[in-house]
């Protein structure tokens, strides 16, 4: 009796169908191939049995993703041992236009292993290597820069500067190549913070203090901060650049808590979707704070958190006087139960506008709008001091 072979190949198909629609995030345009040789789906069906079948399942594995998966913007191949990219190699074929990808974590040790993938990413802007013998080769950036001439950022750090002689023009005065060699410096100094005046300051310090503290541990104790005209929403952005250096204690960024509650106006575009996602008054904001996953905001570490406040006024009536306050930061998401496995705490970093009016008569402070926007891990850097 002769068995159909059609039939073993499309159950492999439908295997790798089912995998990469497992893996991929379609909101953040991110397939996720980390860890695919202990993947226990992979594994129990046969693919990684055998090195013959080892071996042809990534490009069979590119082949389905490129019938399937078109919007592909940020690709993970962390932890699969990889020394050279002849396995993965097709990656390049199936998403030539690829703008964030991740080889942390392999055994990549030498120029020669990266050269199948010269100029092959035109668009790419973020190369994370971390984890790879290859960092600590001399002239590490300037070798990554000359196979992949595009990059913005490596290994979660913004690419700073362009040595002169790979930007000078032939001819030119050196005023112009003193430009070039210094064209991303900031024309100001950097800072953390500002304050208006020292009472806004002081208002202003006691409030985080405190609020904060009671936004980490009981989150329904922060209701008389807010009246039933106050405004609180929950913004998702997952484009700007994020610090990739301690991806070993992050993993890989997931989003699934806060998409379903965001209200990124780039993303939720209909009236009614945005109406439904914006918090009015305290039994709103209640039910929306419960939503937002448990958060630690470490208080003891001041240099992890940017602070600008001054005047606002007509905030409620023409002769209100309140104050806007701007916090950039960072917080930590404590481990929770996922589908495969504990999963570690995660750093988000934050930004978070708020509109204050101090109550003179109590001494308390009104919160009437509250705008929190959640991002990846971009760590402190942007406002330290040079």
């Amino acid at each position: 009796m002769q068995t159909d072979p059609s039939n073993g190949t499309q159950g492999t198909i439908a295997v790798l169908r089912n995998f990469l629609m497992n893996r991929y995030n379609p909101q953040v345009q991110l397939l996720d191939l980390q860890n695919l040789y202990g993947d226990q789906y992979l594994l129990s069906n046969g693919l990684l049995s055998q090195d013959s079948t080892r071996s042809k399942m990534f490009p069979a594995m590119m082949k389905v993703a490129s019938m399937d998966l078109k919007n592909v913007e940020s690709v993970n191949l962390a932890g699969n041992n990889i020394s050279d990219l002849t396995p993965v190699t097709t990656l390049a074929a199936t998403f030539p236009h690829l703008k964030n990808l991740s080889l942390a974590n392999n055994e990549i040790s030498q120029w020669r292993h990266l050269d199948p993938w010269r100029h092959k990413f035109r668009e790419l802007r973020e190369l994370v290597l971390t984890g790879n013998p290859i960092t600590g080769l001399n002239n590490y950036r300037a070798e990554i820069l000359r196979r992949f001439p595009t990059l913005k950022m490596l290994d979660g750090q913004v690419i700073e500067g362009i040595n002169v002689p790979e930007f000078k023009i032939r001819g030119s005065s050196p005023a112009v190549n003193s430009f070039a060699a210094n064209i991303t410096k900031l024309p100001v100094s950097t800072k953390a913070g500002f304050f208006e005046t020292p009472e806004i300051q002081n208002i202003v310090m006691d409030f985080l203090g405190k609020f904060f503290q009671v936004y980490d541990s009981d989150r329904s104790q922060l209701m008389p901060l807010y009246d039933n005209l106050s405004l609180f929403s929950l913004s998702l952005n997952t484009g700007v650049p994020r610090d990739l250096t301690a991806r070993d204690n992050q993993g890989i960024q997931n989003w699934s808590s806060y998409i379903p509650i965001s209200r990124n106006l780039t993303r939720v575009t209909t009236t009614n979707a945005r109406q439904s996602r914006l918090a009015l008054g305290q039994e709103q904001i209640s039910q929306l704070l419960r939503k937002i996953p448990p958060s630690k905001h470490d208080l003891s570490a001041p240099e992890k958190f940017a602070i600008e406040a001054w005047t606002a006024r007509g905030l409620r009536a023409p002769d209100d006087t309140g104050i806007i306050l701007i916090v950039h930061g960072e917080f930590e998401e404590p481990p929770q139960q996922t589908g495969r496995a504990n999963t570690p705490s995660l750093k988000r970093s934050f930004d978070r506008t708020m509109l204050l009016l101090p109550v003179p008569a109590t001494g308390a402070v009104l919160v009437v709008s509250d705008m929190l926007t959640v991002r990846g891990w971009a760590g402190s850097r942007a406002w330290a001091p040079p």
